[in-house]
């Protein structure tokens, strides 16, 4: 049995900490179970091995230890990928397989006898850089779902209840992303901020801020995501958890977000210290209090197009980053597309749906 995150050369070194955190969890799991379990990592550079965690440079090394001693390995592609790692487990489990090509899925399948994929195709797809043959960005997980939000019964299983949304915020996701079945846990209806500022409570919450001409930077809209910050950590704010513990609300529990790193450039200067940054580097990641600065005047002031800003996936991770509030920060015109194209219509819909069910600050 093992573990498989996938890398580029330009992720190899994420790719490793997202397997040591998974290798970290799996070690936990055992000793919670009472069970003999002992990893191994392939890594790139040697680490003191702890008493359920070994790792190996060698890959000789790595593969010999599943024949022996251990019974769980992680790794990522290129090291499943080997011609020696045939056969050489189980199950493999492939994690983040909606950022990973079907191509990549199919070198790494070789290493096991069943594959596993686990992943979310409604968020941000697999990164791809120069020119590729037409059906290259389909990802593993996209193929199996054949255009549908969530997977079939009889193909895998939904895992239907999150962790982390406020009732309110998992049911604009769950509408507008996974058909209706997403729930959340038992629990999460506690969640909220406490402050006397104007974001309190738990929920969708939308500031209009007027603009026009701004396309990838917003320094009007920068501002008042810096007023609203500035605003509701004003009065020793709090937030609860879902176990109704109350505890201080900082700077580190708000996640800023846009869509273009210019903008993040303008937050930086205004907010620093803030966990600012692109919705591509925040997957994943979570907060208490969520802030998406849409940054562009206008559908058509949009430097990447419409399908970009207004992109669902990138909709979806923004949103659900958050466990009690998000504010959408936005220019009232980019709710009036003129859309051309049933596509388009899609796109817009999401936003105006959040519209319809956040309320006003």
């Amino acid at each position: 049995m093992q573990i498989c995150e996938i890398t580029t050369p330009k992720r190899s070194a994420n790719g490793h900490k997202v397997i040591r955190n998974l290798l970290d969890g799996v070690c936990e799991a055992a000793d919670e179970l009472g069970a003999d379990v002992t990893c191994i990592q392939k890594v790139s550079e040697k680490t003191d091995d702890e008493p359920r965690l070994l790792f190996a440079t060698d890959n000789a090394m790595c593969l010999s230890a599943l024949q022996g001693s251990c019974q769980v390995a992680g790794g990522t592609a290129w090291f499943w990928a080997r011609p020696d790692a045939f056969q050489a487990v189980d199950v493999l489990f492939v994690d983040e397989a909606a950022q990973m090509s079907l191509a990549n899925v199919l070198a790494v399948s070789q290493a096991a006898k069943t594959l596993v994929l686990l992943g979310d195709p409604q968020q941000l797809d697999q990164p791809m850089q120069g020119s590729h043959p037409d059906g290259t960005d389909v990802s593993a997980l996209d193929h199996i779902l054949d255009g549908h939000q969530t997977i079939a019964e009889d193909r895998g299983l939904f895992l239907e209840e999150t962790w982390r949304l406020h009732p309110t915020i998992c049911a604009f996701t769950s509408e507008l992303f996974y058909k209706g079945r997403l729930h959340p846990r038992p629990g999460l209806e506690l969640q909220e901020i406490r402050s006397l500022g104007v974001l309190h409570g738990s929920g969708l919450r939308y500031r209009p801020v007027a603009h026009t001409g701004n396309q990838s930077s917003s320094p009007e809209e920068a501002d008042v995501v810096r007023a609203l910050v500035g605003d509701v950590l004003a009065s020793n704010p709090t937030w609860i958890n879902r176990e109704g513990d109350e505890l201080p609300l900082t700077l580190a529990d708000i996640l800023i977000i846009a869509p273009y790193n210019a903008q993040v450039f303008e937050l930086h200067g205004r907010l620093p210290g803030a966990r600012i940054g692109t919705v591509d580097k925040f997957q994943g990641q979570e907060a208490q209090l969520v802030i998406y600065s849409m940054t562009t005047s206008s559908h058509a002031d949009a430097p990447r197009g419409m399908e970009f800003l207004y992109s669902l996936n990138r909709l979806n991770v923004a949103t659900s980053r958050a466990k009690s509030i998000c504010v959408l920060v936005a220019s009232p015109t980019v709710f009036e597309a003129d859309c051309r194209t049933p596509a388009q219509m899609r796109l817009a819909n999401a936003y105006c749906r959040y519209l319809e069910l956040a309320n006003l600050i």
